[in-house]
């Protein structure tokens, strides 16, 4: 009989996790300033104009048991949310921890999921079929509001524009999707896309594999310019003004004015950047996959200061007044002097860093291998 059981007891466990529900349902309070998708913001804002101790403490740690991308946590109010590669979204409660609902969906999630009040936009990937589904999901209500089924893989970030969002498919079709889940306008650009969208209100900024940049006008997904400026974009863009910021495939930075397209600086990062920059307010961060950081000034280009760290980075840092945070994967959680990139502290990860680190109430989220999500909290 023991036997037996010892037998069951796992089939029983794994069936018992296969009819575990799928559901989140909260109660939230209104947040002014929630981190409603990847980089903050469309124009893609990786800079807190905060000082940061290099003293952290960890405050909990909690296994999402499916891997991540190199995207982010998203928050509203108490609760983050962090998507997996297994197709879940799950809730978090930020003091704790604690797991406060999961959805479950049969494929995979590349990217964030947008936060809209108390909406969910959730990009799933369909396992063995060259489709998307775009789910809203009313996580007050516990109601899924639509699923639209899209051709391609949406592979890349979305980009929210209030209540409507817009999605970029691996195809090169782009769509802007209301609330109802209508298409508002698509477009075709007739070249794939593996970077990063951003926006900036009026017009969207697309990086595609034949290295070129296409600025499209937002309300009716007409294309204003397109240039081809260097090798294919695996990055994403980062804008500020009128300015948009990526690095190409060979390790090339770019500062690329809006809306025309030409070049108004560029550096030479010797080898493959897949990060998106991120910058504050007078220079630009940047990593390739041989392990140097960059700080260039963000106006010329010219180098600041040049580091090996011996990890490669792709995931974005978390850039502050005085620092540089950001995981690397040679499995390491790092917190760098922004003037001249001496490491100040180093704490070790259990796997390699995947999503970019988030400030919220004075706590740090990041996440690596394995679906592990950390949060530490500022000590002053």
């Amino acid at each position: 009989m023991k036997n037996v059981l010892k037998i069951l007891s796992p089939l029983l466990f794994l069936l018992l996790m296969g009819c575990s529900q799928s559901v989140i349902k909260l109660i939230v309070q209104e947040d002014k300033n929630p981190h409603m998708m990847f980089g903050k913001n469309p124009n893609r804002e990786f800079y807190e104009p905060v000082f940061v101790s290099d003293s952290l403490k960890l405050l909990w740690e909690n296994d999402a048991h499916g891997n991540f991308t190199n995207s982010s946590i998203v928050y509203y109010d108490s609760i983050i949310f962090a998507s997996d590669l297994s197709g879940r979204v799950h809730s978090y409660d930020l003091q704790t921890g604690k797991l406060k609902g999961t959805l479950k969906n049969k494929g995979a999630v590349y990217s964030s999921p947008i936060l809209y009040k108390n909406r969910l936009i959730i990009p799933l990937c369909l396992n063995d079929e060259n489709e998307t589904e775009i789910i809203s999901y009313d996580f007050r209500s516990s109601v899924e509001l639509f699923r639209k089924k899209i051709k391609g893989k949406v592979l890349t970030e979305l980009v929210s524009l209030a209540e409507d969002i817009v999605v970029c498919t691996d195809e090169g079709e782009v769509k802007r999707i209301s609330p109802a889940g209508g298409e508002i306008w698509t477009a075709k650009t007739n070249s794939q896309i593996y970077a990063d969208p951003a926006a900036d209100g009026k017009i969207l900024l697309l990086a595609t594999t034949r290295g070129e940049i296409i600025i499209m006008n937002l309300s009716d997904g007409k294309i204003i310019n397109r240039k081809k400026i260097g090798n294919p974009f695996f990055g994403g863009i980062t804008i500020k003004k009128s300015t948009a910021y990526l690095a190409d495939d060979k390790g090339i930075v770019y500062a690329i004015s809006i809306p025309d397209c030409n070049i108004i600086w560029s550096y030479d990062a010797s080898y493959r950047v897949l990060m998106t920059p991120a910058l504050d307010n007078e220079n630009l961060f940047i990593g390739n996959l041989y392990g140097d950081l960059f700080s260039l000034d963000l106006s010329t280009g010219k180098l600041n200061w040049k580091k090996n760290f011996g990890g490669l980075f792709n995931s974005t840092p978390l850039i502050t007044n005085n620092r540089i945070l950001m995981t690397d994967l040679a499995r390491s959680f790092l917190s760098i002097d922004k003037n001249n990139g001496e490491i100040k502290n180093k704490y070790p990860l259990d796997g390699r860093g995947k999503l970019s680190p988030v400030l919220v109430d004075n706590k740090i989220i990041i996440g690596f291998d394995d679906g592990i999500l950390r949060a530490y909290e500022i000590i002053y």
